[in-house]
């Protein structure tokens, strides 16, 4: 099997890192380009997330997963705090069991600070159980389903605000992934591309979500370390001093370390 010129593989891989690069910040500009305050109903905001999601091996199937990370809007009217931590356990599956694919549970709790510059503050606390099943289609591309059930517990002090929320959330991420092609490997370029839909069983004033569609790109240094950025559409309903339904651009960037 002919093999890539060395300097060709060079070029090649530098045009690559080029392209990357440019696409994140396009998807920057795109995402985060205005700076006028969005507040009528069904109005489009623009929104910045940024995430560090650190996560220990603790023995073989079982880990320790956090993120860290900040959001805020373009209108400068709020920002949000976010600290999460959740214990994964992954195991054999115990029929079909000469599909090839993984399954692991997770439960963990998550911290919410809402900072809204116009009005109340609030914390949100966030429990959340939930269980992932995941195949390989090819050898490169991979197809999450997660489910996830959460608890949702409001401390304002604005009486008007639901207190309490319950929700299910259902993802589905298909995974592209291009490590070792033009690289070393398991290093290079993946894409992930996913859907989350929402169902409010007791729905929250707060953040209220409806669907989620995430495409993105990321590069792999090792099968320690990655960076990803994402586009993504958001659908949210919100009570913030009156009813508000937004339909979010978020662009994100998420920096992941494994240890």
């Amino acid at each position: 099997m002919r093999c890539f010129n060395p300097v060709h593989k060079n070029y090649i891989r530098s045009i690559f890192i080029r392209c990357l690069y440019s696409f994140i910040f396009c998807l920057g500009y795109m995402g985060y380009a205005q700076d006028e305050p969005l507040e009528e109903d069904n109005s489009f905001t623009q929104q910045l997330w940024l995430s560090l999601n650190p996560s220990w091996t603790l023995k073989d199937s079982v880990s320790l997963k956090t993120d860290i990370g900040y959001r805020t809007v373009n209108s400068n009217s709020w920002d949000r705090y976010i600290a999460r931590a959740g214990y994964e356990k992954q195991f054999s599956p115990f029929i079909f069991k000469n599909l090839k694919r993984t399954e692991s549970y997770i439960g963990g709790l998550g911290l919410f600070y809402f900072n809204n510059k116009s009005g109340y503050n609030s914390l949100e606390i966030r429990p959340f159980q939930g269980y992932s099943l995941g195949f390989y289609i090819t050898q490169r591309i991979h197809l999450t389903n997660y489910f996830r059930l959460e608890e949702r517990f409001l401390i304002t002090k604005q009486d008007s605000n639901n207190h309490f929320g319950l929700r299910f959330r259902y993802q589905i991420m298909a995974n592209i992934g291009l490590q070792g092609f033009l690289f070393q490997e398991e290093r290079g370029f993946y894409f992930p591309m996913g859907i989350e839909f929402f169902f409010n069983v007791v729905e929250l004033s707060q953040f209220s979500d409806v669907i989620r569609i995430t495409p993105g790109a990321g590069y792999q240094f090792d099968k320690t370390f990655k960076i990803q950025g994402m586009l993504a559409y958001h659908y949210t309903e919100q009570n913030i001093g009156g009813l508000y339904r937004t339909n979010d651009i978020i662009f994100r960037i998420k920096v992941v370390k494994t240890f």
